[in-house]
């Protein structure tokens, strides 16, 4: 999987590169979840499965009894996942500076 698009993720064709569709997938738990794909190149079209998990909680669910209550990550991996998951910019930050010396 990579970077988020417009509704949702996009994963490569571990074959040949290309974008693949997701064409289904199944809950085996509330945070495993396998899924099956198909090559967008007519050339490769191969089929693939893969997984989904959920392994870490960034920052707690608000919700008063969560199906689920994961981990929270540990602190580099945490900082790490918030830069990935901001858009974008050239612009610097203030708070990661704050964080870097906290």
């Amino acid at each position: 999987m990579t970077a988020p698009t417009g509704g949702g993720y996009r994963a490569n064709c571990p074959a040949c590169g290309s974008a693949m569709r997701i064409r289904g997938s199944k809950d085996q738990t509330p945070t495993f979840k396998t899924m099956y794909g198909q090559c967008s190149n007519v050339a490769c079209s191969g089929s693939f499965t893969g997984s989904l998990t959920w392994d870490y909680a960034l920052s707690p669910s608000g919700v008063d009894s969560p199906r689920v209550v994961l981990p929270v990550a540990p602190a580099m991996q945490r900082m790490q996942a918030l830069q990935d998951s901001r858009k974008q910019s050239n612009q610097l930050d203030l708070l990661d500076a704050q964080e870097a010396t906290a």
